[in-house]
């Protein structure tokens, strides 16, 4: 259990989710290059690297229960969608330079649509702990 009070703990969350909302332009770029093309740059490579990297210091960040409920809800939800995307980038990556795996055909759902789903769904629990950070600050 941390001795960080709600407010701090609630400002430490959304420093991640804001972090990870602003890596997943680029990580979902990677996933559809990837996903759609056997032609992939080796630039591209570094930089999923780095964005991969930091969703995992970002996961790292979140492993740790607060112990306060509600947070440690918002939490294990981020957790869970930072760890698809990290998962997403290292399939596509695999499936981008493994030789093997390159001769399979490029896989046209996530060529149109990236990290989907749960990128939406990231940025929306973004905003509802924003949201629960304004009612926090101003109540009633």
């Amino acid at each position: 259990m941390s001795a960080s009070s709600y407010p701090e703990e609630l400002a430490r969350l959304i420093a991640v989710l804001d972090r990870a909302v602003e890596e997943q332009p680029d990580a979902d770029r990677i996933v559809r290059v990837c996903a759609s093309t056997s032609d992939v740059p080796v630039g591209l490579a570094r930089k999923a690297t780095r964005v991969g990297h930091g969703f995992v210091q970002l996961t790292w960040q979140l492993e740790e229960p607060v112990g306060i409920a509600e947070l440690d809800e918002y939490r294990v939800r981020a957790l869970g969608l930072i760890r698809h995307h990290m998962y997403m980038l290292h399939a596509y990556l695999d499936l981008a330079f493994n030789s093997t795996l390159r001769r399979r055909r490029s896989d046209p759902h996530a060529a149109a649509h990236g990290l989907d789903r749960p990128a939406a769904e990231l940025r929306a629990l973004c905003l509802e702990v924003r949201a629960a950070q304004y009612r926090y600050a101003h109540p009633g």
